[in-house]
């Protein structure tokens, strides 16, 4: 009977017969596999090795926290944006008034002034000093503007501000002002931080050489503690570029905003 010759499971080497370990690994000797099996057996070093599966890393959570921030700095940026809006609402006065030219709300100063006051009705105001002052006494004022006139002036009248208003116009004298007609109310007339009442008219303005000039004209008025202030400015017409047809409109804006009430 022939010796059966066995080979080591782990390197497929041959076996001494007896011999406890395989004398090439080391590995020990188990049953014998015989050659046939062996030889169709595979190596167990050459088996198939079950990899691992990788495990998915966890998600960042950069994006969220992106999102989040973002969300945080745009909500800031608008309460911003709001909490500003209303300081400068509030610094040129909580009403939306305006006198002639409602747009821009907001005017450059003028770039130098000077100030009237009323001696009897203890009222202030500002002008620039490039007009001149036609004439003045303790009750009011009349300047000549750059290209036009205005002219302020303080009253003990209890009237209704529109029988003022009317009472001013129909006061204007004829041979110069002829043709008034009232154009339009002027919306959010006011005088100082006092709503009033006003109203744009327009007429022909007869010069010394009895050539006539169109112009525009505001008549606002307004009543405070027993005294009524009257505006009367006047421009030259010029209705396609400036609101009202009154070129120097938000000058007048500005000088009314700017008025001052005596205590």
């Amino acid at each position: 009977m022939a010796v059966q010759v066995g080979y080591c499971g782990r390197c497929g080497a041959a076996l001494t017969p007896g011999a406890p370990f395989c004398g090439t690994c080391g590995t020990p000797v188990g049953p014998v596999v015989p050659m046939a099996a062996a030889a169709s057996a595979t190596p167990a070093a050459y088996q198939a090795y079950a990899y691992p599966r990788a495990v998915a890393a966890p998600r960042s959570q950069i994006g969220p926290q992106v999102a989040i921030s973002a969300a945080l700095i745009g909500i800031i940026l608008i309460v911003t944006i709001a909490v500003t809006a209303f300081a400068i609402r509030q610094s040129v006065g909580s009403h939306q008034n305006c006198t002639a030219n409602c747009s821009p709300r907001v005017v450059t100063p003028l770039p130098a002034s000077a100030t009237y006051k009323s001696l009897q009705y203890r009222y202030e105001l500002d002008y620039s000093e490039r007009w001149t002052v036609r004439s003045q006494d303790t009750a009011g004022i009349e300047l000549g503007t750059d290209i036009g006139l205005v002219r302020v002036a303080g009253t003990s009248s209890s009237q209704p501000l529109d029988q003022v208003i009317q009472g001013l116009v129909s006061g204007l004298p004829t041979a110069t002002y002829q043709n008034v007609t009232r154009v339009d109310d002027l919306k959010g007339a006011h005088i100082g931080d006092q709503n009033g009442l006003g109203a744009i008219y327009a007429a022909n303005l007869i010069g010394a050489n009895s050539k006539a000039t169109k112009i525009r004209f505001a008549a606002i008025a307004a009543t405070r503690g027993g005294v009524t202030v009257t505006v009367f400015a006047l421009d030259p017409a010029d209705t396609t570029r400036f609101a009202n047809g009154m070129p120097e409109g938000y000058v007048f804006d500005y000088m009314c905003s700017q008025f001052r009430w005596g205590s």
